[in-house]
């Protein structure tokens, strides 16, 4: 099983203010890993776009769940333009990884905050509220949503 993991409104709220901080809704990633082992992490935030993947779970680590960090197996390509918007294009973007991977048939979750860049009919969009990032709720929901019992 994938989780594919926006940060911007996932991992802290997006935007930010002056009380917020990044990745301060970390424990909560934590916590749905530790539910769900079975989980392997794929980033699509566009953060990847200024880090590689080690730098960035590197990043997550400084914010615990150390243990979990080969659970980070990559990233997905970038196919967004630098100067227009194109509905859709995250899910053309996981869609691509999952082929390249060769995984097109593993069961996989999406966190992201931002309905459009997703297709309306995305069966696997768990939609996060942006303003607060990650809660106790979604790690309640999100393994129920999967259909785990845990």
């Amino acid at each position: 099983m994938i989780l594919f993991l926006d940060f911007d409104g996932v991992l802290h709220p997006f935007p930010m203010t002056s009380t917020s901080s990044h990745f301060s809704a970390t424990p909560s990633l934590w916590t749905i890993l530790e539910k769900i082992p079975e989980i392997s992490v794929v980033i699509t935030s566009t953060w990847r776009e200024q880090f590689s993947l080690a730098q960035l779970v590197e990043l997550l680590k400084g914010h615990g769940g150390e243990h979990f960090s080969n659970r980070f197996i990559g990233v997905t390509p970038i196919m967004e333009s630098t100067t227009d918007y194109v509905p859709g294009i995250r899910q053309r973007e996981i869609e691509s990884w999952l082929v390249e991977n060769e995984v097109t048939d593993e069961p996989y979750i999406i966190l992201d905050d931002i309905e459009e860049y997703f297709d309306s009919t995305c069966p696997n969009l768990y939609l996060v509220d942006g303003v607060s990032g990650l809660t106790d709720h979604d790690t309640a929901m999100i393994p129920i949503w999967l259909g785990i019992s845990k």
